[in-house]
């Protein structure tokens, strides 16, 4: 068991570098520029307050963490889309639950446990027009994602909290042991020194 705190702190240092300083991370690659648009990547979950998303990421690249309060606020930047929806758009999300283990002793602070990490290929939902990228978690490692200008507080985001149905079209995840495997993790250290080559360390 972990403090929250210090679990979300020792979130590895490079894995950020392309994120913040590199090229959008594209899923159309052989777009021209007036055919795609960058999106912003933004977390949501639908956990409860007594969860949150240790760790997530698109496409092995571009990731972020959703705070107990289920999201929303924070993002990252970010990735290349195409202005004009396609039926074949998906992308690979990988992500860490945590369940936040609280303490009524004065002075303790509140300790996370793993409750699970999974990964699935979920498809982008259809979208008309160009906005902000974002992956929704719900329970039962299920997840969706839906591309819009309209924040996740409004009244009109595509998918709102008080909706008890919205679960019902998510894609399911698959339980694993970690976020990358080991060949995996070698590769993005490997990807990362280039940035830090290229880019400059930014800690």
């Amino acid at each position: 068991m972990t403090s929250s705190f210090l679990r979300r702190f020792l979130i590895s240092p490079f894995l950020s570098v392309s994120m913040i300083f590199g090229p959008c991370m594209t899923l159309n690659s052989g777009a021209m520029a007036n055919d795609s648009f960058p999106a912003s990547v933004i977390g949501v979950h639908h956990l409860g307050s007594n969860y949150s998303i240790y760790r997530f990421h698109i496409n092995k690249s571009i990731g972020d963490s959703v705070g107990e309060g289920g999201g929303g606020g924070g993002m990252v930047c970010c990735m290349t889309l195409p202005r004009r929806w396609q039926p074949s758009l998906s992308v690979d999300v990988r992500w860490a639950v945590d369940r936040i283990i609280r303490s009524n002793r004065l002075g303790v602070s509140d300790t996370a446990e793993a409750e699970g990490t999974y990964r699935a290929q979920v498809p982008v939902e259809q979208y008309t027009e160009p906005g902000d990228f974002y992956v929704h978690f719900f329970p039962n490692g299920r997840v969706r994602i839906v591309v819009t200008n309209i924040g996740s507080d409004s009244k009109q985001h595509p998918i709102r909290p008080t909706d008890k149905q919205a679960i019902r079209i998510a894609t399911a995840g698959k339980r694993v042991e970690t976020l990358f495997t080991a060949k995996e993790a070698a590769e993005r250290q490997k990807a990362a020194d280039r940035d830090r080559q290229k880019y400059g360390d930014w800690r």
